[in-house]
């Protein structure tokens, strides 16, 4: 497995601030992290207060410049609080991360109404509210970088993800007009698509539901992905290495996405 690394100057995004919902666990704790080493100013947003000051406290103890402010992107008013609490600290919001999402393995004899649309209104309706505050408050007007966390598997059929498929298609969708939309703007769109990371919530989840184990082999690599390649990817899309790339689904899954039969050779 490669070492893990950073192809970017320490202050590429140095005088930037960043937005990253869903930011104070897991995959977004690191893209903040990722992003806040490069030299952006950090929010990180959650619902849950505990988890949004355990990571700001550690995110600062890094000498990461890091704000958290509580809350549910399900609801317009909060997103809008939230942005305008960025640009009242910072007066400015160049980089916005729609992270934040739910997920339950379920099959859809075992999915509630309710639980369909929870997972909808966080991952699809959550994306498009941050996205159209932030939009309208500043990008707008500045131009600025937006990328969401999609997932790797929507355009196929899968078990135990129809809520979670139906959502993230969606984004993907969003995307991809957002993307039309608002580059005559200066802004550019683009989602990541993570295959299975270790150490990951979601992982472990869906782990336990399969009773499999999750181990490495499942992909052309051979091996599980990390947060930080996630990260990294997102650190590419909003920088000006990616200046020409706009609307795009980046997988970062080692592979397992194209490979259809899942066979595997010997090497020579």
């Amino acid at each position: 497995m490669p070492a893990q690394g950073s192809a970017f100057r320490d202050d590429v995004f140095e005088g930037r601030v960043a937005l990253v919902t869903g930011g104070a666990t897991g995959l977004g704790k690191e893209i903040a992290r990722a992003l806040g080493q490069h030299g952006a100013r950090l929010c990180i947003a959650s619902r849950k207060q505990e988890n949004l000051e355990a990571a700001c406290r550690e995110l600062q103890s890094e000498d990461l410049d890091c704000m958290w402010v509580t809350c549910d992107i399900r609801e317009p008013d909060q997103v809008e609080r939230v942005v305008s609490e960025i640009l009242d600290r910072h007066g400015r919001l160049d980089i916005v991360v729609n992270n934040a999402a739910g997920n339950f393995p379920a099959p859809i004899s075992r999915i509630s109404y309710n639980g369909f649309k929870a997972i909808v209104d966080i991952d699809l309706r959550g994306t498009y509210n941050v996205t159209k505050a932030a939009f309208e408050a500043y990008l707008k007007q500045h131009g600025g970088h937006i990328v969401n966390i999609s997932a790797p598997f929507q355009n196929l059929g899968v078990s135990l993800q129809a809520h979670v498929t139906a959502a993230k298609a969606g984004v993907d969708a969003l995307t991809r007009s957002c993307a039309v939309e608002f580059g005559p703007y200066g802004i550019r769109v683009n989602a990541v698509a993570p295959g299975g990371m270790e150490d990951t919530e979601g992982l472990a989840r869906f782990s336990e539901a399969t009773k499999e184990t999750g181990g490495g082999g499942t992909n052309p690599l051979g091996y599980l992905g990390t947060k930080r390649d996630v990260a990294n990817a997102v650190l590419f899309l909003v920088s000006d290495a990616a200046s020409y790339v706009t609307g795009q689904v980046f997988a970062v899954d080692g592979g397992a996405g194209i490979d259809m039969m899942k066979m595997r050779l010997p090497r020579e």
